[in-house]
């Protein structure tokens, strides 16, 4: 079989680099077409996103494909893509079931499992933001609002938008790997959010930061819900579970079916590669016999968004260049040179380390802000707006 192996997506740099530590050949299409990604591996920028993501594999060499997010929610574009070449992931079937919130808070309230209460329509529902509106196609948080009725907020239409009661904790996402009806929990990692407007609830996915110390009362309870999840809906490969730690209980908020972006900071405290492993189970259709050994320092990673728009500069792309390389020391998702980034955009990702919470948040916000004023000092004048 081909060492080829096609990864689609929004974003595909964290999914093939863990490929390429594997030994996988990645081929990749994506919205970016990163710099870094560029260096080592084949990546075509989508021309329409996602249906162009179809056409990019049509024109891959041949090779088993798995995707990141958000194409769990496109079913439709799922199985058109493997019927052209084996799946490494979960099937449209899989995705249309797990995909569903309400059916989703039905399993694990059977299970005895928490999860917050949903409504279809805001009828009755109080405007004090205790609810949240949420799109059906959601990934990353994009799209979700506190919900206030007409005042302050876009007025969802019916039949796109659910609603779930607000849990108040921290959120936090649980790392899976699953086959033949099992779930093994890999880990868990703290979700960094940001707000989409000043004064609005943070639900915007930035970065994450981990691994988590998890008691015994914490992993017993998180590795129940991806039995259950895993049992009742099939799921193969790599996914993760987002939730809310209010610090007695766990709330389990929604199933990403697939690699996640907070896989990749297990990864860092492991030195496995996430990829390799999600590959062999859904290729062989059982579990690994021991899962990774996890280092005591924290891993922290955020998606540095500049507020002005601005035109990455050849010395600007060189420089950050220079700081990523294969282990991702410092930077990744370099965009090349002449991208244009809108106001408010993602421009690359920032990591950082250390032994301890407090320090791995402090050394990610120098960095942060090292590499914002970098840009803006490097752009030209007039691109910075």
């Amino acid at each position: 079989m081909s060492d080829n192996l096609l990864i689609l997506g929004a974003s595909t740099r964290a999914a093939a680099f863990s490929a390429l530590a594997a030994g996988l050949a990645p081929v990749c299409g994506d919205r970016f077409a990163d710099a870094d990604l560029a260096a080592v591996a084949r990546v075509t920028a989508a021309v329409g996103y996602p249906a162009g993501l179809e056409t990019i594999a049509r024109a891959s060499p041949p090779g088993a494909w798995m995707y990141t997010g958000a194409l769990e929610n496109y079913p439709a574009l799922v199985t058109r893509i493997a019927s052209q070449r084996t799946l490494y992931g979960n099937p449209a079937c899989v995705l249309a079931r797990v995909r569903d919130p309400f059916l989703v808070a039905h399993v694990l309230a059977r299970a005895g499992l928490l999860a917050p209460e949903l409504r279809r329509t805001p009828d009755r529902l109080p405007t004090d933001g205790a609810w949240l509106s949420k799109p059906y196609r959601s990934c990353g948080g994009q799209g979700i609002f506190s919900w206030r009725g007409n005042a302050g907020a876009i007025v969802p239409g019916r039949g796109r938008h659910y609603f779930q009661r607000r849990a108040e904790g921290v959120p936090c996402a649980a790392i899976y790997l699953a086959a033949a009806g099992t779930a093994r929990l890999l880990g868990a990692t703290e979700q960094l959010l940001l707000a989409r407007l000043p004064g609005e609830l943070a639900c915007r996915y930035a970065g994450s930061l981990g691994p988590l110390p998890l008691d015994e009362a914490r992993t017993v309870v998180l590795a129940r819900i991806g039995q259950v999840l895993c049992a009742e809906f099939g799921l193969v490969g790599l996914f993760g579970v987002d939730y809310i730690d209010d610090g007695r209980d766990i709330w389990a908020i929604e199933v990403n079916p697939r690699y996640t972006a907070s896989v990749e900071i297990l990864e860092r405290a492991t030195g496995f590669s996430a990829v390799g492993w999600h590959v062999a189970v859904c290729r062989d259709r059982r579990l690994p016999e021991a899962a990774p050994a996890v280092s005591s320092s924290w891993h922290a990673k955020r998606i540095l968004y500049v507020p002005c728009g601005a035109t990455i500069t050849d010395a600007f792309s060189r420089a950050a260049l220079a700081c990523a390389d294969r282990a991702c020391t410092e930077l990744a998702d370099i965009p090349a040179s002449g991208t244009r980034i809108q106001p408010g955009g993602p421009v690359m990702t920032v990591f950082a380390q250390a032994d301890s919470r407090p320090e791995a948040l402090a050394r990610l916000q120098e960095g942060l802000a090292r590499w914002e004023g970098r840009l803006l000092d490097q752009c030209p004048a007039g691109n910075a707006q």
